[in-house]
């Protein structure tokens, strides 16, 4: 299951992080409006979460075109810790509408805040499930 997630997941962080590129910093105000959004959807994306998207993105494609049942299952659960992580942070301190709140150099909106709680918590339980189905036991 590890492998599985880590295919799709590495397909799905990569077009984030290059989407996340091309539309821009939350950091640069274009007609009073910060960049980093895609439409009406207000995400603040930075250069910073651009490349950890980019990085966990490749991490994922690591475990799940190439790295052994052992080492997938480790990147795996390492990421969903991560992104677990940064969503119980994004959580607890919120950015704003003006973009006035960050941490790191991340906004953490409640749209990504959303995306990362559901991408951590499946990668946690995928991690913890494994990659290699055991014989059950009578």
């Amino acid at each position: 299951m590890a492998r599985l997630y880590a295919q799709f997941g590495a397909v799905l962080f990569l077009v984030v992080g290059f989407g996340g590129l091309f539309t821009g910093d939350a950091g640069t105000l274009v007609h009073q409006v910060p960049g980093g959004n895609f439409g009406p959807m207000t995400l603040h994306l930075t250069y910073v979460r651009d490349v950890l998207d980019l990085v966990i993105g490749g991490a994922l494609a690591f475990a799940g075109f190439r790295a052994g049942a052992r080492i997938s299952d480790e990147i795996v659960l390492t990421v969903g810790v991560v992104l677990l992580l940064l969503a119980v942070i994004g959580f607890a301190d919120p950015d704003t509408a003006t973009k006035v709140r960050s941490f790191a150099g991340i906004h953490f909106t409640e749209v990504m805040n959303i995306f990362d709680l559901i991408t951590g918590a499946l990668g946690l339980l995928c991690g913890l499930g494994g990659s290699e189905s055991a014989p059950a036991t009578a």
